[in-house]
């Protein structure tokens, strides 16, 4: 059977994954009910109802929406995400909604992480501090 055929026929497995490879640069919207892999760079927002990996040479400025987050290079922008990983070279910067976080030794996240249905809020600015201490770096 050819790539096209004349049936309507709807495929009953998930959709494939979708490949930007090293050298290419995507601007736009990526929406899809399968799985992307990112090794090039990509601007824009990307909607997957599966796992959306971000290769070492990967680089994505934008929003994901996402089953799972692999982070493998580095991202920027707003996440609303499931599970993040973020791996040993892995760098994010921006804010993260998430169910689940994980950060491999050496992995990078700065920025703000909410985890979702979280009932947990922070008492600092209820607390009356005289002097704020420097932090030196």
């Amino acid at each position: 059977m050819g790539i096209f055929n004349k049936t309507d026929k709807k495929p009953t497995k998930k959709t494939g994954t979708t490949v930007i490879n090293t050298g290419t640069t995507m601007k736009g919207m990526i929406d899809t009910k399968g799985s992307i892999f990112i090794d090039g760079k990509f601007e824009g927002i990307i909607v997957a109802t599966e796992d959306v990996t971000i290769g070492k040479n990967g680089e994505v400025l934008g929003e994901i929406c996402a089953k799972v987050l692999i982070v493998n290079g580095m991202i920027d922008g707003l996440f609303d995400v499931g599970q993040v990983n973020i791996l040993g070279s892995g760098r994010v910067v921006g804010k993260i909604k998430y169910d689940d976080l994980i950060i491999e030794q050496n992995g990078i996240f700065e920025g703000e992480g909410k985890k979702k249905n979280s009932t947990l809020s922070s008492q600092y600015n209820k607390l009356e501090v005289t002097k704020t201490p420097q932090i030196e770096s």
